[in-house]
């Protein structure tokens, strides 16, 4: 049944049938049309649908003697009869012009965890450009680019995950219409490493800052520094000592926190190690370096509790001698906090936070250089007390790591 404007008109068709082509209808014009199943005198429910012809568009649009302020517009007129055209025009500041626009963006050398995107430059020069870039199930993220480059490295992206990337120009204040392009990124045999020992395992070799996730999956990450070449690598240093740059005679909240910066002198944190140590048993290496000479600590057992930050530390092995065994099952005290006091308030007289007994064989956080009272960068068993060690590495990896073989 067919209704235009008036009385309805009616069809039949064949049982077998299941299409139909509906002619001469009036453009501009809104239809109801239903079908019914019929069987003798009895019919079905009707299906229903709704449709509006359009009118005839013009066709063969196109500008002609484009001048810088003047263009002829020609077209064939439409078949059908219209009551008029609407010609809509506007200078295209907001969409872009071709020339507004950057081209051909696309990404390169996509490994698990970063992708080099390019593009090339539009005719008209921009402000600047905006790129945004997103994966499933996580925000997106925002990046504003000089106007002079056409390349921009992506790091910090997940493994495994496919990305959609959004390049818009911008100039004075107002953003062309975006070019896009997307690409996925490999695989890593953990995603989410927990540790350094984990990253080694993901084929990364060489010594440097890290984004690790401590319970093995997506969620808040921790960004350390691994050390992948001593002792087969895959050690997340906690603590380090080089320059006497970062002052270490800190607070108890900086102490939980951390401090410093991990491409040079720095405490990764106290909760940072507990969280580090609560996942799997780890071993403890102490790397200590004066001029051309080297020794080195190394303990089998190593744990930092959640209460009062309490040292456990056994097993000792290495060239260094043992200066830490004495600290052990010791909590960890600062010099504006001092769970277990004794007469002598370590952390205040000998200048660090560090596990005190009463009070130190190992003081790896006092002050830097200092060669008196004690208060130095100490391992009794190498350089005695009155000897501030220049150069200090704390680091930790899973005790039942076994390093892979290098080819």
């Amino acid at each position: 049944m067919f209704l235009h404007e008036g009385e309805p008109m009616s069809v039949s068709v064949n049982s077998q049938d299941s299409t139909l082509s509906l002619s001469q209808l009036s453009p501009g014009s809104s239809y109801e049309i239903s079908v019914v199943s019929t069987l003798g005198l009895d019919e079905s429910d009707a299906v229903k649908e709704f449709v509006m012809t359009l009118p005839d568009p013009p066709t063969d649009f196109q500008a002609v003697n484009v001048s810088d302020t003047k263009a002829l517009l020609l077209w064939r007129p439409a078949l059908a009869a219209i009551d008029k055209y609407a010609i809509v025009y506007g200078s295209g500041t907001d969409s872009g012009r071709d020339g507004d626009n950057p081209r051909d963006l696309q990404a390169k050398n996509v490994s698990p965890r970063t992708a080099l995107l390019s593009w090339k430059s539009p005719s008209n020069p921009a402000g600047s450009y905006r790129l945004t870039y997103q994966t499933e199930g996580q925000e997106m993220k925002e990046v504003i680019v000089d106007a002079s480059v056409t390349e921009y490295n992506l790091t910090r992206l997940h493994p495994g995950s496919k990305y959609k990337v959004q390049l818009q120009a911008e100039r004075g204040g107002r953003y062309t219409s975006a070019i896009s392009t997307e690409f996925n990124t490999g695989t890593l045999r953990f995603p989410f490493p927990a540790d350094c020992s984990q990253e080694l395992l993901n084929g990364i070799r060489t010594s440097g800052t890290v984004e690790i996730f401590p319970q093995g999956k997506l969620g808040e990450p921790l960004m350390v520094y691994c050390d992948m070449e001593t002792d087969g690598g895959g050690w997340t240093v906690f603590q380090r000592r080089k320059d006497g740059s970062v002052n270490f005679f800190r607070g108890w909240n900086e102490y939980v926190t951390g401090f410093g910066e991990l491409n040079g002198e720095f405490w990764l944190g106290l909760e940072s190690l507990h969280n580090l140590t609560a996942t799997s048993r780890m071993t403890l290496r102490v790397d200590l370096r004066d001029g051309d000479k080297s020794v080195f600590a190394k303990y089998s057992t190593f744990d930092v509790a959640k209460k009062n930050y309490r040292l456990t530390v056994a097993g000792y092995s290495g060239t260094a001698g043992d200066s830490l065994s004495y600290h052990n099952n010791r909590v960890f005290t600062t010099k504006d906090r001092d769970p277990v006091q004794f007469i002598t308030r370590c952390a205040m007289s000998y200048r660090g936070g560090w596990w005190y007994k009463n009070c130190h064989e190992a003081n790896l956080n006092g002050l830097y250089g200092i060669n008196v009272k004690h208060q130095g960068v100490i391992w009794t068993a190498w350089r005695g007390k009155d000897f501030s060690i220049p150069f200090t590495e704390m680091k930790m990896r899973p005790a039942a790591f076994s390093p892979p073989t290098r080819g």
